[in-house]
């Protein structure tokens, strides 16, 4: 399992390293960035998403979609519980720190990886944790970058299209409701641009960022350690001791092993914290996922997580 999850990630990275060229030669601008993050985060993955629920319902599905949820809970406060431990409040920009390694990139990189190893069966269950990380993202998240904020703006962050896509794909899978064949394979077609398109911005976006410089920064290391290794072992430890489908845990491993999201120096920017410092983190944990995220997977294995 752990050499399938490399070759992805390096079909990922390929392709992120072909987003880098065209942005430094002038194919893909900042504008386009930008369109592009809008067609993926409010058409492309919302779409995937629903269609990974238009699929035969089962009590037995049901019950592991449920077990996801509940393992997704379980994830996400393991991660903020590493991160209030490793980063302590007096450290310079450490609301940042702390938002950048708890919340992963699971969408972006999470759902073309997820894709690429299970199909639609384990973007199925990677719902669980999205709807989870979303809930978290839009309320802890925001509280603890800006300090303070409304329900009813609480409210309006949590519907994003992600969450709808889950939704509405909730409502149509417990109701058995299924789309004709010709429109589940229009959704197909779009959902099978997100994996290239993806990581085609995400080089592009750290060609413009000017992050390669966040390698010089001897700080960020921590942060991304913390990310990328801390968490993910952390949360490979405690599955280890549930015995449940395989499948259903290395979702959750691989979307806690995820680098840091680029939401995460949106919300910087939003709030006036150091949306540069943020964006650097982003840079430097999503090239080093590469190294990082089998060797996850391959400790998943070694501990009788993953057969």
């Amino acid at each position: 399992m752990a050499s399938i999850v490399f070759e992805q990630i390096t079909i990922m990275f390929l392709i992120l390293a072909l987003g880098i060229i065209c942005s430094k030669v002038g194919i893909i601008t900042a504008a386009m960035i930008e369109r592009l993050s809008v067609l993926l985060l409010q058409i492309i993955s919302p779409i995937i998403i629903f269609a990974s629920y238009q699929s035969d319902y089962t009590k037995d599905r049901l019950d592991k979609l449920l077990l996801a949820f509940a393992l997704s809970l379980l994830a996400l406060l393991i991660q903020i519980a590493v991160a209030y431990l490793f980063i302590k409040k007096k450290r310079p920009d450490s609301d940042v720190e702390k938002l950048s390694a708890i919340y992963s990139n699971c969408g972006f990189f999470g759902i073309p990886l997820i894709w690429g190893v299970f199909g639609k069966e384990g973007v199925f269950y990677l719902t669980g944790y999205l709807t989870v990380f979303n809930i978290f993202f839009w309320t802890h998240g925001i509280l603890m970058i800006a300090g303070k904020t409304t329900k009813r703006q609480m409210v309006r962050n949590l519907l994003s299209p992600a969450v709808i896509g889950i939704l509405a794909g909730l409502v149509c899978f417990l109701a058995r409701i299924r789309l004709p064949a010709l429109v589940l394979e229009a959704m197909d077609l779009v959902g099978g641009m997100n994996t290239p398109l993806a990581m085609l911005v995400a080089g592009a976006s750290v060609a413009q960022s000017g992050g390669f410089n966040g390698f010089k920064e001897l700080r960020i290391y921590r942060t991304t350690a913390i990310r990328l290794v801390a968490i993910p072992i952390a949360v490979v430890a405690v599955f280890s001791f549930i015995p449940v489908d395989p499948m259903i845990l290395l979702v959750i491993i691989i979307a806690a092993a995820a680098p840091t999201g680029a939401s995460n120096t949106m919300m910087a920017i939003r709030f006036q914290r150091n949306g540069a410092y943020a964006s650097r983190i982003f840079v430097v944990t999503t090239l080093l996922a590469i190294i990082t995220i089998a060797p996850v997977v391959a400790l998943a294995q070694m501990m009788g997580i993953v057969m």
